[in-house]
């Protein structure tokens, strides 16, 4: 076992639990600073390049937005296609 972890024999006494109180801050706060750094670099624009590696960057993202709006139009046709009446 964990040298912190009471067994059925320990007395749990205040400062013991003030002890933990302070370790689990740490660790939430310790915590915290990873998900900011992970959201930071997910969420981070992209940094500029030039010369060809430039154009080629935003020739794949104008195709990433083209196919984007061409999936989501094709959604659109099919869901639309369930809620309107079929002719005969």
């Amino acid at each position: 076992m964990k040298e912190n972890t009471p067994d059925k024999t320990s007395i749990i006494t205040l400062e013991v639990i003030a002890q933990r109180k302070a370790e689990k801050l740490e660790e939430v706060q310790q915590a915290k600073k990873e998900m900011a750094q992970t959201i930071h670099e997910l969420f981070a624009p992209v940094e500029q390049k030039g010369g060809v590696e430039g154009i080629m960057q935003h020739i794949n993202t104008g195709i990433a937005v083209y196919d984007g709006v061409r999936t989501g139009i094709k959604i659109m046709q099919r869901i639309r296609g369930y809620f309107q009446k079929k002719k005969k």
